[in-house]
């Protein structure tokens, strides 16, 4: 009966307590987790500071990331907005240097001059971010037809920014005769690529 005992109590003291096991486990886990807290905290420390580093322009002014994101977060919109027309005055403008019809303008789908205009003297000079952003978020829903207005995705900024681009393809339009002249015009005033119309250089139809 003794030996007996004294084996069980050998075997029992041989053996790890099944409740330390699990302690043992529950420590390790928790020291992963303590790691991966940190270096995530780490990665987030170290991201912010990045952000929020100072960049030099080469204007001479300076800038961060931080700075720029929060410049961006007030250009753009996730969902549509209801801003009110915007187009009047451009296209009162434009339909004068095109020679529209009566019927052309009130006609909702303006001549396809007017859509090559907005997106390549208009939307053009937005960042080329705010663009994909507008693209992205106002697809094609049918052959050239979007759900919605591009500028509904616009903040108020963007909104601004808009506004002012379109004051400026009015008031080119005004010193103009032709689209042809005003696409010229326009592109030396602000900078925009533009291409002759070759043929009709040629020809000496235009200077």
């Amino acid at each position: 009966m003794e030996k007996n005992k004294d084996k069980a109590i050998e075997t029992i003291e041989g053996q790890e307590p099944a409740s330390s096991s699990i302690v043992d486990r529950q420590s390790v886990l928790e020291l992963f987790k303590d790691l991966a807290d940190n270096k995530a905290e780490q990665v987030y420390i170290s991201k912010l500071k990045r952000e929020r580093e100072t960049i030099e322009l080469l204007g001479g002014g300076k800038t961060s990331l931080y700075d720029e994101q929060k410049k961006k977060a007030k250009l753009i919109e996730s969902f549509p907005q209801k801003h009110g027309a915007k187009y009047s005055q451009f296209f009162d403008a434009l339909a004068e240097l095109a020679k529209w019809t009566d019927e052309q303008k009130k006609s909702f789908h303006k001549p396809q001059v007017a859509p090559r205009i907005i997106n390549n003297y208009i939307y053009s000079r937005f960042p080329p971010e705010v663009l994909s952003h507008i693209l992205e978020k106002n697809p094609y829903v049918k052959w050239c037809l979007r759900e919605h207005k591009h500028y509904l995705f616009l903040g108020e900024d963007g909104i601004l920014m808009l506004e002012k681009f379109i004051d400026d393809a009015v008031t080119v339009m005004k010193e103009c005769t032709t689209v042809y002249e005003f696409e010229k015009l326009y592109s030396m005033r602000f900078g925009k690529d533009f291409q002759p119309v070759l043929f009709e250089k040629y020809l000496g139809l235009i200077s």
